[in-house]
């Protein structure tokens, strides 16, 4: 169901979702007022809409917490990608300045960068586990560049450059993992729906009138629209708002175009 919602087109999702909402709260209202026999007295009518504006008060909270949270992993995961991104091309640039010796190493580097393209990222936008093959084309880059042995003293400054470039690529992947595996718990979800219930339900006490029905409606798309923006920012690596791999995929040209120089 999950895989449905994020690989269907964002205007159907949202049509769907906003629709669900719409639908249950006005028909569970028209259900609830054909149940009673007699108009709610006016002091209950007062006391559910006092009710219903603590309860909502709350539940808002807890949804406006939730939706920046959810906004700032998806800020930290796009720059946890830029950040690997950028440290893999000055590492890149450092073996090549580097000289010959460090060919085996920058071959190493372009098979991990070419791993997390075409492995790595597609498990991560199912949900999946980390590449164990990514996992040891990054152990393989460390073993090339281990594996050099400076000459002179230019070749030393440049080589424990490139070691400091390398341990950043290790963060920042760390941090992307991290990244795509950060959602919000079930237990949000369990509370800001019981929550949004009791305030429609609350509604109950007024009557069945057009404009009644038109004010739940809204009601319900109001909610409806904060769930689908903490739905669709909660996985940053899937969906159709994911963080794209486009910067790492402009890693293999540059590669490219740095050997030809």
């Amino acid at each position: 169901m999950a895989d449905w919602y994020f690989n269907s087109p964002i205007w159907l999702s949202t049509s769907l979702v906003l629709a669900a909402c719409v639908v249950v709260s006005v028909g569970a209202h028209l259900a609830a007022r054909a149940l009673l026999l007699k108009a709610a007295p006016r002091q209950e009518t007062d006391l559910a809409a006092a009710l219903m504006v603590v309860i909502a008060a709350f539940t808002g909270i807890m949804l406006a917490f939730s939706a920046v949270q959810a906004w700032q992993d998806y800020g930290d995961a796009e720059k946890a990608v830029s950040a690997e991104a950028a440290a893999s091309a000055e590492l890149y640039r450092d073996l090549t300045v580097y000289g010959e010796d460090s060919r085996p190493a920058r071959q190493a580097l372009t098979a991990y960068v070419r791993s997390v393209v075409d492995d790595e990222w597609p498990r991560m936008a199912k949900g999946q586990d980390p590449s164990p093959k990514t996992a040891d084309a990054l152990v393989q880059v460390f073993n090339a560049i281990a594996a050099v042995e400076p000459s002179n003293a230019r070749q030393t400054v440049i080589y424990g450059e490139a070691f400091k470039r390398l341990n950043e690529v290790v963060e920042h992947r760390r941090e992307r993992l991290i990244g795509g595996q950060r959602v919000l718990p079930k237990l949000f979800w369990l509370v800001v729906l019981i929550g949004s219930a009791i305030i429609v339900g609350y509604t109950v006490v007024w009557p069945a009138t057009p404009m009644n029905l038109l004010l739940i409606a809204g009601l319900a798309v109001s909610l409806g629209l904060i769930f689908v923006f903490i739905l669709e920012v909660d996985r940053p690596f899937t969906g159709r708002m994911s963080v794209s791999p486009r910067e790492m995929q402009s890693l293999l040209p540059l590669f490219q175009q740095l050997e030809a120089r």
